[in-house]
């Protein structure tokens, strides 16, 4: 077996499509108690993998002129050979992927949710807590919350969480760069990937704001403000809002404050699931002020036309809007 299947079976591994059979193998050498506790370091990799060559040399009792080819690996046709190459291979490549990975992702055993667009869901934490999913969100925790802190995970769009308090035991929220740390409060978090941004608002309580990088100082925030973040450019910033406007979308509210082109769009494409495509040549800069219970889409569009003109057709889930 080349050093070439060795990586495709690897990569298999690692993306989840290898065979039960090797799956077991690969978690049985990786889980063995002597590389539990090994750093997951490049050194440690480098020096653990020259470990497992040396003893997989003395197994196959290569000629010495082989021995000495540290990058050369070629083995016997037998299985166990075979086998042991490829946990020794993973050692390597599985401690490397996990060093770059170590600070983004929790070690524990999650439970993953994932609303489809335009889906709503609601789920009851292990501490009573209740967060509120919107389309398109996807979120992770661990169903018992062992550990010093109650953990979510929020990878992607927008929740709503009204958290128990536990004056022992803090709830964070991670995202991609920020905490948001409470006891018992409730607040909306929107992560919207397309454009890079991180928008915090409370309802009550109050909230401790942490960047993961310390790019921003820590900030307490309290019932009416909300909080905007800007990856890419690290900029924020804080302005009060109205409590309950936030968070209507979990009473089958659709409202809109002053809102722009731009985030009237992006609430309809969360809403419904559709897709929205903007042609505007005037108007870019019109504003909308609505509040809506549980509309249809054309409902919605039509009401929006009277307080600013424009034309829209919609195909199943293509929306044009044009002036």
């Amino acid at each position: 077996m080349d050093q070439e299947k060795i990586h495709s079976l690897l990569e298999k591994y690692l993306n989840g499509t290898c065979s039960q059979q090797e799956k077991e193998s690969i978690d049985a050498w990786f889980e063995s108690d002597r590389h539990r506790d090994r750093v997951l370091t490049k050194g440690k990799a480098m020096e653990l993998e020259e470990e497992i060559l040396t003893h997989v040399k003395n197994r196959l009792s290569l000629p010495t002129g082989q021995r000495n080819r540290r990058r050369s690996l070629w083995f016997s046709t037998g299985i166990a050979a075979s086998i042991l190459l490829l946990l020794g291979g993973l050692i390597f490549f599985t401690m490397h992927h996990r060093n770059r990975e170590q600070d983004k992702q929790p070690t524990a055993k999650l439970f993953t949710f994932h609303t489809e667009p335009g889906q709503k869901a609601k789920l009851r934490l292990p501490d009573s807590s209740i967060v509120w999913l919107n389309g398109n969100t996807a979120i992770r925790y661990d169903q018992k919350f062992t550990g010093a802190t109650r953990a979510i995970y929020l990878d992607s769009g927008e929740a709503f969480f009204e958290v128990h308090p536990h004056p022992r035991k803090p709830f964070i929220v991670h995202t991609a760069e920020l905490q948001t740390q409470v006891l018992g409060t409730s607040f909306n978090i929107q992560v919207k990937d397309h454009r890079n941004q991180y928008i915090l608002s409370i309802n009550t309580g109050k909230v401790n704001l942490i960047h993961s990088q310390h790019k921003l100082p820590n900030t307490l925030l309290s019932a009416g403000q909300e909080f905007s973040y800007h990856y890419n450019k690290d900029t924020y910033k804080i302005q009060p809002i109205q409590p309950g406007n936030e968070h209507a979308w979990i009473y089958n509210e659709l409202v809109f404050q002053n809102a722009s082109w731009k985030k009237v769009v992006a609430q309809l494409e969360t809403w419904y699931g559709i897709r929205i495509h903007l042609n505007l040549q005037k108007g870019r800069h019109e504003t909308f002020t609505a509040r809506f219970e549980d509309p249809t889409l054309e409902s919605v569009l039509k009401a929006l036309q009277k307080i600013n003109r424009f034309r829209y057709t919609i195909n199943k889930k293509e929306v044009h809007i044009s002036n």
